[in-house]
């Protein structure tokens, strides 16, 4: 039974010290245009309350099932019991459970539940307060827990004995597909959550569902309780474009016809024999009325809107209450509000979610787990004081394995821009992203701030500037947003300002309506001939001079490459890379602010697992990007006349036009090579002119594999320890509950010597170890090697095997 138990004390201490924990840290966010979530006060009342559904089997026995040889609960009644964790314990599970065996005298009963972290089916039974914990905080995921009552001792160990009698797949109701080892979608924010003292279930209740072309209502039709009928009903109306008055509705049965009285459809259902289950008795199915839903059907409720519509959520992502709306009327033919449409998008993100209010509370808590498992990252967090509270207003997040990796080689180039964020509260995400030498981005560091403010803006850069220092040649690009040009004066003053081209091309558009003056603006942000960046701006001058006063007044920065500096190798005249970003992470803009920067996190962990990856696959010495762009300029070099000086100089000329090309120096009139790092045609043409085969050694090293190899060995560790309220950091667990760990290691391998009883297998063996459910905790990969002459055959009294675990991260 202790194997079967995850968790000694200090996991049960864990839900307790949540609760008690000192609530100084609680702050309550605040966001721009003065939209703010609800005080968050400090007595324990505030806190939100943990909820969770037990769905309590009693009355019944348990089988084994002849397809699976699994246990089957079977016989049996079901009771859904929704609790709150910071007050209910066992003594009242075990009262609820007593009485529902009232009428038998001291009755032996066992009450257990199953151990989802195994492989096989296990049962761990409930006899006290502690074991009550263990169950809550191993389902805490999914919110929702089965526990199974029986009077007979039959929930011991799976290898019972095959004389027991078999429940038949065919014949006897069984419980295989509510199995407890796949986490529940149902959300106990919803509105269609109910605690109706109805909601009692029969096993052997064949469940009816309800879609846009499977209509179940008929005589005979059964449904899991009064509620499940109700919804099918209003799904069934609106689908065939009707509406209905109820004549009789209570706990036991219910009556109800066409709206039109001159109509003949009616409806009458009743609870069976099992007290639960609703079996329609009567329906006249035709309708003798004329009907529609185009002016709307009061049975499409937010209730309903938010059951239709979760699916397409879940698989477009976010789409706009008014996309919705046209959606419905498409498929459903029924003219819903907007309001109703808006507010059944709200409940779906609450569902999916969980309240957005809640993200707030474990702000500190997620940044504490950040430092603990990612030492030496720069992580944020700024608050507003108000009288004894606080309030949100910003959070950073630089891991040391993104800023190391950006200074060790990355091209010292950061691209900034802030998205708008889609969710209850406004705000804005803010992201600096680099370039490697492949031209892949690198996030390095990302925030999310109350609004594009000067204030705001000041706040990230010194916060980058923290992580990542002043590295020498480091150019900043942008979009010239609302209070970042003052930022970056005061925070990076010497450094290199960049403006990004299409940017200030559709600025330049909204006060110019010129198509020949917006070619030429993209002509000289080209060039990095500087002599042919000046003849591009007086064309420009000579058509209509305040163009150009235009350009020195409000876009001072630098946007042509004839003006970039030749340290960053980096010749972006566009902030594309923030907006791949930006596009990248679109999905989870739309979330919570913990499931959002979390949510970060874990994409910027799998992509530089990814990445690694794909290094190790590379062969040469120059990563892909720059052995295309030889390839590329080595063809058709005919046309290019070489007069050659010494041996490292030259006069290239082609069409009239003439280039000094200096190998020694790695530099070329035309400036692409010094710009770029990576040779110009007439360089190239210059090699080839020498017959030089190592054209390797004309690239600069930040193309190197080598150097793409040291900005990917850095590790971003993973958040073994979630953060309670949290659905996407997982379960809460302390570092003492967990043997099987991974630390600054990418694997750890756990040896143990095993004795095997007679006529016991090895895959058996290996099963009931408890480091694979320790990895199972992790969410980790298992690698079991098992040294063993022949695996397939049962092993002898008393034979000993080296079994082997390799936990992959």
């Amino acid at each position: 039974m202790n194997e079967n138990n995850l968790t000694e004390n200090n996991i049960s201490n864990s839900l307790e010290q949540s609760h008690t924990d000192t609530l100084d840290d609680i702050s309550k966010p605040t966001w721009e245009n003065i939209v703010e979530s609800p005080i968050i006060d400090y007595d324990s009342a505030s806190m939100p309350s943990s909820k969770y559904k037990l769905k309590l089997k009693y009355g019944g026995i348990f089988r084994l099932s002849k397809k699976t040889f699994k246990k089957m609960y079977c016989f049996g009644s079901q009771k859904c019991i929704y609790i709150d964790t910071w007050s209910y314990n066992f003594s009242q599970l075990n009262a609820e459970v007593i009485k529902r065996y009232s009428s038998k005298s001291n009755p032996d009963i066992s009450i257990c539940y199953i151990d989802k972290y195994t492989p096989d089916q296990s049962f761990i039974e409930l006899d006290s307060d502690e074991k009550f914990t263990d169950m809550l905080i191993m389902y805490e995921n999914e919110k929702e827990v089965t526990i199974y009552v029986t009077t007979e001792n039959n929930i011991g160990s799976n290898n019972l004995d095959f004389s027991t009698q078999l429940c038949d797949d065919r014949g006897e109701p069984q419980d295989e597909d509510d199995s407890d080892y796949l986490p529940s979608e149902e959300s106990y924010y919803s509105h269609l959550s109910s605690d109706n003292e109805y909601e009692e279930m029969n096993d052997d209740v064949e469940v009816n569902s309800f879609t846009r072309n499977n209509q179940n209502m008929k005589v005979e039709s059964k449904f899991e309780n009064v509620t499940c009928f109700k919804r099918a009903l209003n799904h069934h109306a609106i689908i065939n474009e009707f509406d209905y008055f109820i004549q009789k509705s209570d706990p036991t049965r219910f009556t109800a016809r066409c709206e039109n009285l001159d109509c003949e459809w009616r409806i009458h259902a009743s609870i069976m024999q099992d007290g639960v289950t609703f079996q329609v008795k009567k329906m006249v199915e035709s309708h003798t009325c004329t009907r529609s839903n185009k002016g709307g059907n009061k049975r499409a409720t937010q209730g309903w809107i938010a059951n239709v519509i979760t699916n397409k959520l879940k698989s477009d992502g976010d789409v706009s209450p008014t996309e919705l709306r046209k959606w419905i009327m498409k498929t459903y033919n029924v003219d819903v509000l907007y309001l109703k449409v808006f507010r059944g998008k709200q409940q779906v993100h609450i569902d999916m979610y969980g309240k957005w209010e809640d993200s707030f509370l474990k702000l500190d808590e997620f940044r504490e787990e950040l430092l603990n498992r990612n030492q030496g990252s720069v992580v944020e967090i700024d608050f507003d004081i108000v009288g004894n509270k606080k309030r949100f207003k910003r959070f950073f997040i630089c891991f040391l394995a993104c800023s190391q990796g950006f200074l060790a080689g990355c091209r010292p180039y950061i691209a900034l821009d802030a998205c708008h964020l889609k969710g209850k509260f406004n705000g804005v995400l803010a992201a600096a992203t680099g370039v490697d030498g492949n031209n892949s981005i690198f996030p390095v560091a990302y925030a999310v701030l109350e609004s594009e403010n000067t204030q705001s803006w000041t706040w990230f850069l010194e916060s980058l500037r923290k992580s990542i220092g002043n590295p020498d040649g480091l150019v900043i690009s942008s979009d010239m947003q609302k209070g970042l040009e003052v930022a970056m004066m005061n925070v990076y003053p010497n450094i290199e300002h960049r403006e990004c081209i299409r940017h200030l091309s559709s600025n330049f558009k909204k006060h110019f309506h010129n198509d020949f003056l917006s070619n030429k603006i993209w002509a000289a942000s080209k060039t990095y001939c500087l002599t042919e960046h000046d003849r591009l701006l007086k064309d420009i001058s000579d058509v209509n001079k305040d163009a150009i006063k235009y350009l020195n007044t409000y876009h001072k920065k630098i946007w042509s490459k004839s003006k970039f500096g030749t340290s960053s190798k980096c010749d972006y005249n566009t902030n594309n890379i923030s907006e791949t970003f930006n596009s990248w992470i679109d999905e989870l803009r739309y979330q919570p602010v913990l499931d959002l920067l979390d949510g970060i996190r874990e994409k910027i962990m799998k992509r530089l697992n990814k990445k690694r990856m794909l290094v190790k696959k590379l062969n040469g010495t120059l990563v892909p990007l720059a052995k295309d762009h030889l390839n590329d300029i080595s063809k058709n070099l005919g046309e290019y006349e070489v007069c050659r000086s010494c041996d490292y100089q030259a006069e290239v000329k082609c069409q009239g036009k003439r280039w000094d090309v200096y190998l020694d120096k790695r530099k070329c009139s035309c400036r692409v090579w010094q710009v770029t790092g990576r040779p110009c045609v007439h360089t190239a043409a210059f090699i080839a002119f020498i017959r030089d085969a190592n054209w390797e050694k004309y690239v600069d090293q930040y193309f190197t594999i080598e150097n793409l190899k040291k900005h990917m060995s850095f590790k971003l560790l993973r958040c073994q320890e979630g953060i309670n309220g949290c659905k996407k950091m997982g379960r809460r667990y302390t570092r003492q509950s967990l043997n099987a760990r991974l630390d600054d290691q990418e694997k750890i391998e756990l040896k143990h010597q095993l004795s095997l009883k007679e006529d016991t297998s090895v895959r058996d063996v290996a099963s009931m170890d408890t480091v694979k459910r320790h990895a199972k905790i992790l969410h980790l990969k298992v690698w079991i090697q098992v040294k063993h002459p022949n695996l397939k055959e049962k092993v002898n009294d008393h034979d000993r095997l080296s079994v082997s675990y390799v936990l992959i991260g």
